[in-house]
């Protein structure tokens, strides 16, 4: 495919990343600067060219804009009717997507994250999208969602990321404490993690209830740690949490 980006920011950089070495020939806006370099004289394929040559030059156009500038960046370009284009921008919504690249009709958003460099990223979408799952189905879950609406709730629950890794930050110092290695015990901790979540289907089957549910032995390790964290109010505080979130986005 001839992919292009019109922005490279981090997020930019790391779908780059995970297109390299795949067949695909690249092109990049000259913004931001030393990462469009650096990504050239890194990855053969990567070309660096103006706004308006990259869109010429593509079959996908991928939107990695922030919503702030994306008006006036791409207010003189022309895209073409046979385009598609994948913004991940979710402050401008489908229907001015639209009028900011016509005539291109094929276009879609979705919410990639930084381990789209190596695999594995969730990337919820709508609407659905031939070209993003060409891009990055192989190696990462495209999720279909039922609504435009929908995008936001996503992009809310990127937010357990830091969460999770604070308690593994906790549990690590603990464990590092009793043993006498936090680089052995960040090592068991991260491994065991990857471990219980690779072995989880990812086909939306109540997996989570079922994985919660072999580790509820009475008496157990688990039930008996899940229990105090409850009793605690974390589970609570999480909840009213994300709700915080869903107020400052508008869900």
């Amino acid at each position: 495919m001839k992919i292009g980006f019109i922005g490279t920011g981090r997020i930019a950089e790391a779908c780059v990343r995970g297109l390299a070495g795949k067949g695909h020939d690249i092109y990049i806006t000259e913004r931001s600067g030393p990462i469009s370099k650096h990504l050239a004289s890194i990855i053969p394929e990567v070309q660096v060219l103006s706004v308006q040559q990259v869109v010429d030059m593509s079959e996908t156009v991928c939107l990695a804009l922030t919503q702030s500038v994306a008006e006036q960046v791409l207010e003189n370009v022309v895209f073409r009717k046979d385009q598609s284009v994948v913004s991940f921008m979710l402050g401008v919504n489908i229907a001015r997507l639209h009028q900011m690249c016509a005539p291109a009709v094929d276009i879609c958003i979705t919410i990639p994250l930084p381990m789209i460099a190596t695999g594995s990223c969730p990337l919820p979408v709508f609407p659905n999208s031939s070209a993003l799952y060409k891009m990055y189905g192989n190696t990462n879950k495209v999720i279909i969602l039922d609504s435009e609406s929908a995008l936001a709730p996503h992009f809310a629950a990127t937010a357990l990321v830091s969460t999770i890794l604070s308690q593994l930050a906790v549990a690590r110092a603990w464990l590092g404490e009793k043993t006498g290695s936090t680089t052995k015990a960040e090592a068991y901790l991260l491994s065991l993690m990857d471990g219980t979540f690779a072995c989880l289907p990812k086909d939306g089957n109540g997996r989570i209830s079922e994985a919660l549910g072999s580790l509820a032995t009475e008496g157990g390790l688990n039930a008996q740690l899940r229990k105090h964290m409850s009793e605690a109010g974390v589970e609570e505080a999480l909840d009213g949490g994300l709700n915080i979130l869903g107020t400052r986005l508008n869900i």
